[in-house]
């Protein structure tokens, strides 16, 4: 009967340690919570795979392909295109810029966030969600900017209210004909929803479809985002292994991401400048500065040059910068 007693008690225990977990978790306001590191999120790699750990972006510039900068926000790339294009704007004291991103950063408020600040966006365009359900495709939907207004496939209006509705963090407006879709002859070939077919539209669906015609008028030059960006990731990864951090908190975390990044970026610089050239330069940073990276390069020069030279370049991606 102890042993019995005992492990109820265990399991008690455990029952009241995850209910203080859960709830720290609701006073928390967030979706999870991390025990090991309160930073820290659930990141989906590949599938059904889930780490917890970081999502660490990166902008790269195209002539010599080099880190500009580099942030870990959410836990997917969402949200992080005019930030991180709006940060590498400032950082390179350009003008005007364009920046290549696959389909994970094709966010239409962040894709004109950045056409307003003089970026151009190159994005890898998204499918409609209607796509490939056996039903009408938005593209036979015709829309009217001037009215604000679809005109359906049977040549009926769809119409909104005019009213903004919030969906999971998305700016939207509804177009829809109750009336005509119930006395609709093809309605089996258009909707399933029994109030009828409607449309949501965002508030930025312009940005939307003039980053896909850059896009698709532009298939070679879009092409160039794997060439520059995908093998610094690859460097980093396959070569050096840098698959895991070694500290806790996203500021340490973007710490430890800076320094390797820097190593990279200076192994790069001696073969676009030369060493000795390279060094010239940093001594016109001031002593403390050229101290700090001469040690760097020292060290580079004595474990990772001659490796890194003639190694293949591994794959991954993120953001890629240029300017006209």
């Amino acid at each position: 009967m102890k042993e019995v007693r005992d492990k109820i008690a265990y399991q008690e225990s455990k029952k009241e340690k995850y209910r203080n977990i859960e709830k720290k978790l609701q006073q928390s306001g967030e979706r999870q919570i991390s025990l090991t590191d309160p930073d820290a999120k659930s990141v989906v790699l590949h599938r059904n795979i889930v780490n917890v750990g970081y999502n660490v972006q990166a902008g790269c510039d195209a002539k010599h392909k080099l880190f500009v900068n580099n942030a870990t926000g959410t836990v997917n790339d969402t949200h992080a295109l005019s930030p991180m294009a709006l940060d590498a704007k400032e950082l390179l004291d350009v003008e005007n810029m364009r920046t290549l991103t696959d389909k994970g950063y094709t966010t239409a408020k962040h894709l004109e966030i950045c056409t307003d600040n003089g970026i151009t966006p190159y994005s890898s365009p998204k499918e409609h969600s209607s796509q490939h359900n056996g039903l009408y495709p938005m593209i036979d939907f015709k829309y009217d900017k001037e009215k604000d207004t679809y005109t359906c496939p049977d040549r009926q209006i769809l119409a909104t209210n005019g009213t903004v509705y919030d969906k999971a963090g998305h700016k939207v407006k509804h177009y829809k004909n109750r009336q005509a879709c119930k006395v609709c002859p093809v309605r089996q070939l258009c909707t399933k929803n029994k109030n009828g077919r409607f449309i949501e539209r965002s508030i930025y669906q312009e940005a939307l479809e003039e980053n896909q015609k850059r896009v698709e008028e532009n298939p070679e030059y879009y092409r160039l985002r794997q060439q520059i960006t995908e093998h610094q990731f690859g460097t980093l990864k396959r070569q050096w292994g840098f698959t895991h951090t070694l500290m806790k908190g996203k500021q340490n975390v973007l710490s430890e991401v800076n320094l390797i990044m820097i190593c990279y970026n200076l192994i790069r610089l001696m073969s676009i400048l030369d060493p000795k050239v390279l060094k010239n330069r940093l001594k016109g940073l001031g002593p403390e500065v050229s101290t700090l990276f001469e040690r760097i390069l020292a060290y580079i020069s004595d474990f990772l040059l001659f490796e890194i030279r003639y190694s293949p370049f591994g794959t991954t991606k993120k953001i890629t910068i240029s300017t006209p």
